[in-house]
Formats: structure tokens, C-alpha cells, sequence
């Protein structure tokens, strides 16, 4: 669903077709990390700003691990290489939420990668 959602998203603020897929593959590249490291009562979010040039997107949840050591993952080599500026923040270990808060941050155009 968040995926979808942000494909409609892009494509209200005039990406073409190609472009909302591409955010939308991102997106959902990067939620599927952070959701199989989360703990148990950590909720997903995601801050999407974006016009049909460009996106800010920022994805957030409680995980129980390291994000860094899925980095070389195949999944992760697709967003490096489509998105410009992946920062993974983790902060301390919150005990009151038995684990790590991170985020994802990056931003994206269409047609530009990092590579």
C-alpha cells in the first residue's frame, strides 16, 4: 500500500508514469528494511515531499539491529544507485522502545542516479 501511495503521490505532482514507478520500487526497497529489522511495536513512517523534478523522502521506524549491515545487500544497491544523499541515522538504543529509532533519508530525480 505504500508503495502505491507513493506512486500516486508523484504522479499528482507530474511525474511521468516510469518516474512514479521508479520512487515507488525505492520506497518500498527501503520500508522492506527497516520493517524486518523493527521490533515488535515499532510503526512505519514515511515523509514524502516531491514536485515532478524532484523528491525528499524520509522513512523512519524502531529497529531491534544494525540497518548498515543489509547495505550491501541487492535491494540496497538499487537504491544507492538510484537516489542521491542515502543517509541511514541511528539513534541511541531507547530502551523504552527496546530499540534503535532510524532513519532513512534520500533524495531522488527522475533520470539522475548517484552512479
Amino acid at each position: 500500500m505504500l508503495r502505491t501511495t507513493v506512486e500516486s503521490t508523484a504522479l499528482v505532482a507530474d511525474a511521468n508514469d516510469d518516474d512514479a514507478a521508479e520512487l515507488g520500487l525505492i520506497v518500498e526497497e527501503v520500508a522492506h528494511g527497516l520493517v524486518d529489522a523493527a521490533t515488535e511495536d515499532s510503526m512505519l513512517d514515511c515523509t514524502l515531499s516531491c514536485t515532478g523534478h524532484a523528491a525528499r523522502v524520509r522513512l523512519a521506524a524502531t529497529i531491534r539491529s544494525d540497518l548498515h549491515k543489509d547495505r550491501h545487500a541487492v535491494g540496497w544497491q538499487i537504491v544507492d544507485a538510484l537516489t542521491r544523499d542515502t543517509r541511514v541515522i541511528r539513534s541511541s538504543f531507547d530502551p523504552a522502545r527496546h530499540g534503535y529509532p532510524t532513519e532513512v533519508d534520500f533524495d531522488w530525480q527522475p533520470g539522475a542516479s548517484a552512479a
